[in-house]
């Protein structure tokens, strides 16, 4: 790893999505490594057992009004930084020696259909400002890289794609403990039940995935975990939000998504590490790492690939092979957190 001092940006440092997860990562390795690292966040949980292995710094935005902090938190940043460190930037901060790219904000307008708001064109203009002032952009997919050459125009050496790392120590195979948790659910035995884990069902693709579980007479069930339904729905049982994600992918036969919009989608490597096979939309970008043991995957552009995809999947359920044995054989990179540390720590010394 890099001699220089280490810093990461995010705009809260507590319990959030993806990117405050992939965060803590961070901090886990590179302290429990023996590095010191200088966190900027607007709001930090101290009760976090990460937060008494970094140096917090607040950067405060109490006055400035909530919809319009993420687009000054970079520049509210700058007179913090210490001009030896490298800033290790996981949201929208300007002048990061690597900038973590988990999406774009071009791509997500153009396939969820969507025309630009002022909020929106304010959003792409903070964007390029990131992208072109950082000094090497981390994406976090092929699909990534993409849209950043082909929406932004940013130089294709510039970027490196490095996927994110997945937490192997959760995300495991226990068949014994699953059928406990199926009980618990109500899941029966004779029918394939499929988790759909969203707390946003429009990008997720609910949609497209009801209008085939409300009319199909195979026995499956649609699960979903998370955000409640917009309404009842036939062959569908809403779960709830789930504490316990590792016990439900284990419990479930597939793990199903149809997202519009999925720079990544860490769900799909979570469920085939925990033994789960997946049934996704191939425009997800983690179907990049993932090979024909991963599951069934179907083109959003046309109903009748997901529903041959789920025939395919309950049959296999019927057969009684449906379970991955080992699951990093149906993934095509290494999902483990020091493997990807590497990766952030080849972009460093290059920059």
């Amino acid at each position: 790893m890099s001699a220089k001092p280490l810093a990461i940006s995010i705009n809260c440092f507590r319990r959030g999505g993806g990117m405050e997860s992939y965060t803590f990562d961070l901090v886990r390795h590179l302290t429990g490594g023996g590095r010191s690292v200088r966190v900027y966040a607007a709001q930090f949980d101290a009760a976090l057992p990460e937060y008494a292995h970094i140096e917090p710094c607040l950067v405060k935005q109490r006055l400035v009004p909530k919809k319009l902090r993420p687009f000054f938190f970079s520049a509210q940043l700058q007179p913090h930084r210490r001009p030896e460190e490298q800033l290790i930037a996981c949201n929208p901060s300007d002048h990061a020696a690597v900038f973590v790219c988990g999406g774009t904000h071009l791509g997500y307008l153009r396939n969820m259909g969507k025309t630009a708001n002022p909020i929106d064109k304010l959003t792409v203009c903070r964007n390029r400002s990131n992208y072109a002032t950082a000094r090497s952009i981390m994406a976090h997919s092929a699909m990534m890289q993409r849209e950043l050459v082909e929406l932004y125009g940013i130089d294709s050496a510039k970027i490196r794609v490095v996927y994110p790392p997945a937490d192997t120590r959760r995300f495991y195979p226990d068949a014994g403990s699953a059928a406990a948790t199926r009980r618990r659910y109500g899941f029966r035995d004779d029918e394939t039940v499929f988790l759909f884990p969203s707390t946003g069902h429009t990008r997720k693709g609910l949609d497209l995935l009801a209008a085939f579980f409300e009319h199909t007479d195979l026995p499956v069930k649609l699960a979903v975990a998370g955000s409640p339904l917009p309404r009842p729905m036939k062959n569908t049982v809403e779960l709830g939000f789930c504490d316990d994600m590792p016990a439900l992918y284990r419990a479930a036969d597939y793990t199903i998504m149809a997202s519009l919009y999925e720079p990544f989608g860490l769900v799909g490597v979570e469920s085939v590490l925990s033994g789960t096979r997946v049934v996704l939309s191939d425009n997800m970008a983690c179907t990049e790492v993932m090979n024909g043991g991963a599951g069934f995957f179907f083109s959003r552009e046309n109903p009748e690939t997901l529903a041959e995809a789920v025939r395919q999947a309950a049959a296999l359920k019927q057969a009684g092979g449906h379970k991955i044995a080992e699951p990093l054989q149906a993934l095509t990179y290494n999902p483990d957190v020091a493997h990807h540390i590497a990766g952030l720590d080849a972009m460093l010394q290059a920059v």
